[in-house]
Parts: C-alpha cells; sequence; structure tokens
C-alpha cells in the first residue's frame, strides 16, 4: 500500500492529541445522559461472562514457529514471566518480557513471517506505567471466560498509549518502528482498557500525551475483537479510546467505549468497523482522515458528536474521503455527523434509527442542518446519501443528497433487519478436550514433506469436535478436505501451502484447500488460518468453497487469508522472483486465490488474498514480481456476505461475480498488480479456464492502459449490494509518474448483463474510469468525481434497476 502520510518531528502524534482536541463538556452535564446508564461504566462488562472456567487455548499443545531459532516460544502467558495481575504490581516489565522472548521483530527488523507469537493474559488486572509494545506478527489474546483481563494505566503512566503496535522514534524527526501500510499479523481480542487512573496530560521525552488506550496503526490481516475501553467520566478528561493516525486496515469488531474525551480518534486508508458501542463520550468518534471507512452497527449514546468529519489529516490535508454508516443507532447525540463546510465527504446512511435528543443528523459544522433528526421521540433513516450519485443509463451523474430506496434481498438480512453478521466464534465455553490436533495424526508443521495424509486424518476423525492447527508451516500436495460438519481454527495463523505435481498444470487447476464437495449442505467454521503455495503452483486453486449453509451464516470463514509468496518457505521470496521477473515460469504462483462455486453460500468477515508485492522476511521489504492469475470468483446465486474483504494484484481480476446473486459486500479494497503492464494480463496465463475469464479483446495490442487487471467484474448477475469499495491503480512498471496525470490505467469496474446493482461509496485511484459498464452506457470519469486525493462516487445506481440485457 502506498503510505499517505509524512511524519514530521512534533507534528505526529500529538498533532492528534492534546493540541488540536477540545476538552467538551460532558455530556451528562447536558442532561443527555439516561438516568438509567451505569454511571461507573463498569456493569456491562462485568456482566459479559462466559460458560467456561479455563479458556481451551491456555490447555492446548502449542506448535512452532519452523524458520525461528531453535526454543523460540510460541505462546507467552505473561504470568510466565512474573507479571502479577493484582491491579497494584507495575507489571509493565514482565509482560514486555513475555512479548520479545526469543528475538522478534522490532526496530529496524521491517516484518516478518517467522518470528510471531501469541502473549495470553489469564484474568487479573495488570497495572503498566509505559506502553506495552506489541511487536510485528503478535497476537494479545486475554482470557474471554469471565470478566475481561484488564491492563490499566497507573498515575504515573508515560507514553502514546497503553498497548502501542508502532512506536515512535524518539528524536526519530518523525521517524517509527515499522512502515504503516504494511503492518500485518496483528490481532487483540478479550481484553479491557482501563484509563480511569492516567494523568490527563503526560510528558515522554520531548512528546506530550493524553491517555489513550491503544495506538492501532495497521494494515490488512489486522483485527479487534471483544476489547472494551474504560475511560474518566467528565468534563475535564482528556483521555481517547483508541488513536489511528494512519496506516492501510483493517478490521474491528465487538468493541465498547465507555466515558472519555473522545472514544475513536482515527485515520485510514480503509476500514471496516462492526458492532462499536459508545457510551458517554463527548465525541464518539473523530475522523483524521480517510479514504473510504465503512461502519455498521455502530451505537452511540450520551454524546455531544457521534462522528466528527471536520477534520484535516493525512499527506495534503485531505480529510475524510467517504464514509458508510450502517444499521446503527444514535441516542441522544445533538449533532450526530458533523462535515466541513468545504470539504464534504461522500456520505452513505442506511437504516440509522435515532432517538432522544438527536435533532442533526447530518449538519454542517457551524452551518446548517443537511439532515434533520428528532428532539424527542425516534425515527428511522432508511436511505441517504451525499456526493456524486448516478442513476441514469444516459451515463450522466450529478452531486446532490437526499433519500434513496435500496432492495435488500430477505436472504441477505438478519431476523433484526439489519444486514446479516456473526462474529468468530472463539468456542470459550468448551474444554481442550473438545479440540482435536493435527499433531497427534502426524502433522509436524515444520515446513518439511507432505503433510496432506496426517492432515485430512485428523479432520475426518474429529467426530465433532474442534480441529485444532497448532503454529506452524504445512505443506500439502494433495487436496485438503473439509467435510459438512467441521470446525477449525489455527494458532498464530498457521500455513497450508500447497505444493508440488498436483498444482502445476493451470490448464487442469487443483484446489489445495477444499470446503465441501458441490452439493454438500450443512455447517463450517474456519478461523485463524493463512493458506498459500510453495512455487511455482500455476494449477493452484488455494481456496475452493463448495458447501451451502444450513442454516444463516451456519457456512463461515473468520480472519483466514490466502497470502502467495513473499516468506519463507514460499520459494517466491525476492531471491527467487525479483522486481523486473518478466519471464515467470518459476514464478507462476496460482491459477485462482478463491472460489466460491456454483451452488455455495459463505458468510466471510476479514478475508484478505494477497499475491505478494514485496518480500516480508528481509528489512528492506524488497519489491517482487510474483505471479497469480485470478483473485476471487463467486458463481453462486448466494446467499454470500464479504466484510472486510480485498484482493491484490492478481494479473486477470482481483473479483469477478459471474452469474451471482444475492451477494452482500461490506467494503472490499483492491489493488493492480505493481508489475503491469510489464507484462501485461494477457502475457503470463491462458484465460477462458473459468467462466467470466477477461479476453482483453477490446483492447488494442498496444494499448498498455487497456491490458490491465480488472479490479471489479460483474456479469450476467444480479442482486450485489457493495457498501465501501476501493479501487486502487498506483503503478505502471512500478513506477508511478502515473499518478499525477491519473493515468495509470484505463478501467477499474466492469459490469456486463447485471441488475440489481447497488453500489454505495465507491473511491478510485489511478484509473480513468471509475465505472465502465459495457452495452453502451458511457462510463463514470475519474475526473468528473473528484473529491480530494480520490475519486469518491456516493451512489452508482445507473443498474439498480435495469441492465440485464445491458452488456
Amino acid at each position: 500500500m502506498v503510505d499517505n502520510q509524512n511524519n514530521y518531528f512534533n507534528v505526529v502524534p500529538d498533532q492528534y492529541n492534546p493540541d488540536l482536541i477540545d476538552v467538551l463538556p460532558s455530556p451528562r452535564l447536558n442532561g443527555s445522559i439516561k438516568v438509567e446508564t451505569d454511571p461507573s461504566g463498569l456493569n456491562a462488562f462485568e456482566n459479559r461472562q462466559a460458560t467456561g472456567s479455563s479458556f481451551w487455548m491456555a490447555n492446548i499443545g502449542h506448535g512452532t514457529f519452523p524458520y525461528a531459532p531453535s526454543g523460540y516460544p510460541v505462546w507467552r502467558n505473561v504470568k510466565a514471566y512474573g507479571a502479577v495481575g493484582d491491579g497494584v504490581t507495575d507489571d509493565t516489565d514482565a509482560i514486555m518480557l513475555a512479548v520479545t522472548d526469543g528475538g522478534r521483530c522490532g526496530l529496524d527488523c521491517g516484518s516478518t513471517t517467522v518470528l510471531g507469537g501469541i502473549v495470553f493474559f489469564p484474568p487479573g488486572t495488570y497495572m503498566v506505567s509505559k506502553p506495552i509494545i506489541q511487536y510485528y506478527y503478535s497476537q494479545f489474546i486475554g482470557d474471554p471466560t469471565g470478566p475481561l483481563p484488564t491492563i490499566k494505566g497507573m498515575p504515573t503512566f508515560e507514553g502514546i498509549a497503553l498497548v502501542d503496535v508502532d512506536p515512535y522514534i524518539p528524536g526519530g524527526n518523525g521517524a517509527q518502528w515499522y512502515i504503516n501500510q504494511n503492518q500485518f499479523l496483528r490481532q487483540i481480542r478479550n481484553l479491557r482498557f482501563d484509563l480511569t487512573a492516567m494523568p490527563n496530560e503526560n510528558q515522554s521525552g520531548d512528546q506530550s500525551y493524553v491517555p489513550c488506550g491503544l495506538h492501532w496503526q495497521v494494515a490488512q490481516l489486522t483485527s479487534l475483537q471483544n476489547v472494551d475501553f474504560v475511560m474518566p467520566l467528565g468534563g475535564g478528561t482528556t483521555a481517547v479510546g483508541m488513536f489511528i493516525e494512519n496506516g492501510s486496515g483493517g478490521f474491528m469488531s465487538d468493541l465498547t467505549f465507555f466515558g472519555g474525551n473522545i472514544a475513536m480518534r482515527v485515520g485510514s486508508q480503509q476500514f471496516t468497523a462492526r458492532r462499536i458501542t459508545i457510551t458517554a463520550a463527548a465525541i464518539g468518534i473523530s475522523m483524521i482522515w480517510d479514504w473510504g471507512w465503512t461502519w455498521q452497527d455502530l451505537t452511540v449514546r450520551s454524546a455531544w458528536i457521534a462522528i466528527q468529519c471536520t477534520q484535516f489529516g493525512g499527506d495534503g490535508d485531505q480529510g475524510t474521503g467517504s464514509l458508510t454508516v450502517m444499521d446503527s443507532h444514535f441516542d441522544s447525540v445533538p449533532f450526530a455527523i458533523t462535515v466541513h463546510p468545504t470539504n464534504r465527504p461522500a456520505l452513505v446512511i442506511d437504516n440509522l434509527f435515532i432517538e432522544g435528543n438527536t435533532p442533526s443528523v447530518v449538519l454542517v459544522d457551524g452551518g446548517e442542518t443537511l439532515l434533520p433528526g428528532v428532539t424527542g421521540g425516534s425515527a428511522t433513516i432508511r436511505s441517504w446519501a451525499m456526493g456524486r450519485r448516478y442513476t441514469n443509463i444516459d451515463g450522466s451523474g450529478e452531486t446532490t443528497m437526499g433519500s434513496l430506496q435500496p432492495n435488500k434481498p430477505a436472504s441477505l438480512l438478519g431476523p433484526n433487519g439489519k444486514m446479516f453478521t456473526r462474529s468468530k466464534p472463539q468456542y470459550e465455553g468448551l474444554g481442550a478436550g473438545s479440540f482435536v490436533s493435527v499433531a497427534d495424526f502426524g502433522a509436524t508443521g515444520d515446513g518439511t514433506g507432505d503433510q496432506s495424509t496426517a492432515i485430512n486424518a485428523a479432520i475426518a476423525a474429529a467426530a465433532g469436535r474442534i480441529v485444532f492447527f497448532p503454529s506452524g508451516v504445512y505443506p500439502v500436495e494433495s487436496t485438503v478436505f473439509v467435510p459438512p460438519g467441521t470446525r477449525i481454527v489455527g494458532e498464530s495463523w498457521p500455513q497450508i501451502l500447497g505444493t508440488g505435481l498436483l498444482f502445476s498444470n493451470q490448464l487442469d487447476p487443483q484446489a489445495v484447500f477444499r470446503v465441501g464437495n458441490k452439493g454438500d449442505v450443512g455447517n463450517v467454521e474456519i478461523s485463524d488460518l493463512i493458506f498459500g503455495i510453495r512455487g511455482p503452483a500455476p494449477g493452484a486453486v488455494v481456496v475452493e468453497w463448495n458447501i451451502r449453509e444450513a442454516s444463516q451464516g451456519s457456512a463461515a470463514m473468520w480472519d483466514s487469508h490466502v497470502r502467495i509468496g513473499g516468506s519463507i518457505g514460499s520459494d517466491l521470496q525476492y531471491e527467487d522472483c525479483p522486481e523486473g521477473t518478466t519471464q515467470p515460469s518459476t514464478c507462476l504462483a496460482a491459477a485462482l486465490m478463491m472460489h466460491v462455486t456454483e451452488g455455495s453460500s459463505g458468510y466471510f468477515e476479514n478475508v484478505w488474498l494477497w499475491t505478494a508485492d514485496h518480500d516480508l522476511d528481509i528489512p528492506a521489504q524488497s519489491r517482487i514480481n510474483v505471479f497469480v492469475a485470478r483473485g476471487l470468483l463467486v458463481e453462486t446465486d448466494g446467499p454470500v456476505w464479504l466484510w472486510a474483504s480485498a484482493s491484490e494484484h492478481a494479473v486477470l481480476y482481483q473479483y469477478n461475480f459471474v452469474n451471482a446473486a444475492n451477494v452482500f459486500i461490506g467494503h472490499l479494497q483492491t489493488e493492480s498488480p505493481y508489475f503491469q503492464p510489464t507484462p501485461n494480463s494477457r502475457n503470463v496465463f491462458v484465460p477462458g479456464h473459468y467462466a467470466g475469464d477477461p479476453t482483453f479483446e477490446d483492447c488494442t495490442p498496444t494499448s498498455r492502459l487497456c491490458l490491465m487487471s480488472w479490479h471489479v467484474m460483474v456479469q450476467h448477475s444480479r442482486d450485489i449490494l457493495l457498501y465501501g469499495v476501493g479501487l486502487y491503480s498506483w503503478f505502471q512498471s512500478y513506477t508511478q509518474d502515473c499518478l499525477i496525470p491519473e493515468n495509470c490505467q484505463q478501467r477499474l469496474m466492469q459490469t456486463d448483463f447485471s441488475e440489481g446493482i447497488w453500489m454505495f461509496n465507491e473511491y478510485t485511484k489511478g484509473g480513468l474510469e471509475a465505472v465502465s459498464p459495457f452495452g453502451g452506457i458511457p462510463p463514470a470519469l475519474q475526473e468528473d468525481n473528484r473529491n480530494g486525493f480520490l475519486t469518491a462516487i456516493s451512489a452508482w445506481l445507473t443498474l439498480a434497476t435495469t441492465g440485464a440485457d445491458i452488456g
């Protein structure tokens, strides 16, 4: 991802903390907090109980990192390193011992796929006096079987946040440990951050900070889940729950914030946030900048402002580019969404319930109300948008605001009328005896041999138990088969790598990881895995999804990703496939990253399909040329949910919906291959094996801008709902001269014989055409839809009610 934020001394991070944050009076002083609200903010957290008495992850055999030094630990219980957790003892040093044991990837490392680790917090309250640094490739996991383990700042706390994932180097003129847009492989879940005892301002070196729970500056393959932030309740507090100044996220869900001045102070290229509850903060969400952010099931109670979009951050003072708020609830929020007078975001509101004292849903900062609310009682805003809008097949667009009437298939909606969602299961009510480890069947995870037989034996023998993959690297020379009824969970993202003769023929592709056979109906749960190949493997279909749900959302995958190349053990690193490789026989990596087949259905949350553009296991993170034909192909009539989805750097396309229907997309993000058009999309793989493969026959042989990967293709499909679509073309042959005229490629998104396409908040970079319908409809041009750094179209509805015969 391309960096958007220049960091300079004494500008970041305190630019976004005390200097530019106005401390607002508590909403309690306005009388907007209801009497029944828990004044301490603790009851709601203490009542979140689980049925088990001990977490299974703490009582099961753990894996290894086969390319790490001998004896390197995966599992790191902080109490084994001396942490007490009694709410009195300063546990900072003990926790950092757990984090750093074995020689981790810190300052000057860049990134790693080798030196991962899980830092586990048993129940307790862990006092800290300075930031806990989360090193690269780390998971912080608390015990979820009772009250959440708490990390609490001491009155003497100094530093940016209780947990810091990307430290600023003292005296480094804004330099940090890691490159923000390459901040992969991070997770935090089942923890509470308590800021109630921290000072209103602290000094660390030459920087001043307000109290903050989490500095979460991350990219893809990251997640937050089941995390609580407890802050002081009062008009003088300066506390900020979470701070994100830049990055390229990302997914978060099931977070609660209580009290504080600002619950979330955030800016990122893109992000998906689901099921966020904010109570009694002066400002719920303060947007620094973004290109696109999708908020779903956001609840803000008793705040002055729910989402503030009046600031300018990012390189060139970009501000908020686009914002989607859906299935949400604002209660007693007088100034719900505030926008800048001259730099308004593309804004989409869908199914927003408002009540109490919420007179202005959207208003210009210091000016007029654009969307009124209620001063008592309640109302529901079905759908409303502001920004560029396309509704006619003549291709004309306009800048406007007003109501919409999207048609949502019933199969995509939950029983509450919101878009269906399902959080990742953690199985906290089960003991270790409810799991079967693939290690018990001979799968060593040591990166050698063919481990498919052992893996398939473990899955077949599970008999209702959950299949556990200890951390490791599992090469397979035949297909791993997942039958209906299977549940799989990985430890620290173990890798399943297809390799060998079976996956060598691009004209006869074979599945590395097959979920069900065609026609199967049942339940499947998969979480925390990485799928890939050991190259070359031009005939690999990395994940083939055939199963159909037995009940809504019962066939599902969370926080599991396809990563092709760029890591030790893939044989597709810098030394194998350096930048400039154009005769790629040894670097042909896969035919298709993921295939959702005809007759299947699936719920997919936080799934990133990535063909590596750089080597993660060398400090320089040098560029590489790895060649994958296709990203995600969806050929089913659904239902399919894609929450926090991304697909990057495939040669022919990133997403292709062919004869598909009843598909919901809650934010997707793409990038073209950085090496294109050298070679171009015609010169690597043979198209035509799969339905809907692009042939590029309409491109002239010399058209460099045309012979490039499609980002999204929608063909012979219906009822496709897209809420947040980020399409980026950054390079031509690894150079960026094309960004100034915005002509890195001609076309990004194709439609063909498709109807019921409801697309909200598309934002693009580097493409001359943001949407290119076939059949004579004029394209939507980037030059007509510029909104700051990118284009932004708040609603593209050209094919919402017509189009099945246009192509």
